[in-house]
């Protein structure tokens, strides 16, 4: 049987991986069977040497795979040709921060995270050319804001800033800050304190006794006509946190119908206003970000609160607009 040998480059950001890793995402349309007989049949090498899948990978190796010629080569990466020019635009018009590791976007309401047209589709569209210099990287959104939640939002530049944001994002280093429109009068700066667990069959969070703790701690910015403006820095980061926990305490979020909120046209406000980041996470010195309301925020804050809330904002507060999304 006549055989072909593939070869491929580890680029900076294939670097560090599993060898069988970046197997199995070459050869996606192959069984595991497949790869592990590769493997077992000497198929792969490493630098013009015969390796096993945990051997770790470093920028500049050459990887070569010994194939019958009648297996197809993979295709790698669409050229920069063929990205989507439409989804890389508005992904660039969402930048506030980009550096070579994190790209700081601020999320309009409406969009997905993960999903159809969502932010992850769009941040492959603006760094197809990025992608075209990896085997198998792939740029993404490193934590989750809901479909109508808008604000700061992290998407990984390289596989570094991945890691490094990934690994300060469990150990708590990630720091958020939130506006959110509570449909109730907060009078007093609180912590919240609760226990959360999730329904993944209605896609609901309730409070009890079994789940993860979540905290937040929430201070009062504006209250007018029976609503409360709020900032609230999450100790936590639970799905849905903040409006299942101001639901239980019958502060449900304006306009979120989900957790029993009071209709407002246009639904719930909660926007992810700032996102800072220890030192070497996106940067030697770490990020600090904020994240400018939308023209459409405002206005829904105005209808709420009344025209001149924006006056009775502490001073300091950084609440400002920012284009129109």
């Amino acid at each position: 049987m006549p055989y072909t040998t593939q070869r491929f480059t580890i680029g900076p950001d294939d670097a560090g991986r599993r060898l069988d890793r970046i197997i199995r995402a070459l050869y996606q349309d192959k069984p595991l069977s497949f790869v592990y007989r590769l493997f077992r049949d000497g198929s792969v090498r490493l630098a013009g040497k015969r390796a096993d899948g945990a051997t770790r990978t470093a920028a500049g190796d050459t990887v070569e795979v010994r194939l019958d010629a009648t297996t197809s080569t993979p295709r790698l990466r669409p050229s920069p040709d063929e990205a989507e020019q439409h989804g890389s635009r508005r992904f660039s018009a969402m930048i506030i921060v980009e550096t070579p590791d994190l790209v700081v976007i601020n999320k309009p309401a409406g969009i997905l995270t993960h999903g159809p047209d969502g932010i992850d589709t769009l941040a492959r569209a603006y760094f197809a050319e990025r992608m075209a210099e990896s085997l198998v990287f792939v740029p993404a959104p490193l934590h989750r804001l809901d479909r109508n939640t808008s604000g700061a939002l992290a998407v990984s530049a390289s596989l570094h800033g991945a890691i490094a944001f990934s690994e300060a994002l469990r150990n708590g280093r990630i720091r958020k800050t939130y506006l959110a429109l509570l449909g109730g009068d907060l009078d007093r700066p609180m912590d919240w304190n609760d226990v959360l667990s999730r329904d993944t069959d209605t896609m609901t969070t309730t409070t009890g006794m079994d789940g993860k703790s979540a905290v937040s701690r929430v201070e009062p910015l504006v209250r007018a006509q029976g609503c409360t403006l709020a900032m609230i820095h999450l100790e936590t980061g639970r799905t849905h946190q903040i409006r299942v926990q101001a639901a239980s305490r019958g502060l449900a979020l304006l306009g979120d119908a989900k957790y029993g909120g009071k209709h407002q046209s246009g639904g719930y406000m909660l926007h992810c206003l700032r996102l800072e980041t220890p030192p070497g996470v996106g940067s030697a010195e770490g990020l600090d970000v904020q994240a400018p309301l939308s023209p459409m925020a405002m206005s829904l804050l105005g209808s709420a609160l009344g025209p001149s809330f924006a006056a009775q904002l502490p001073l300091g507060t950084p609440l400002q607009t920012g284009g129109v999304w």
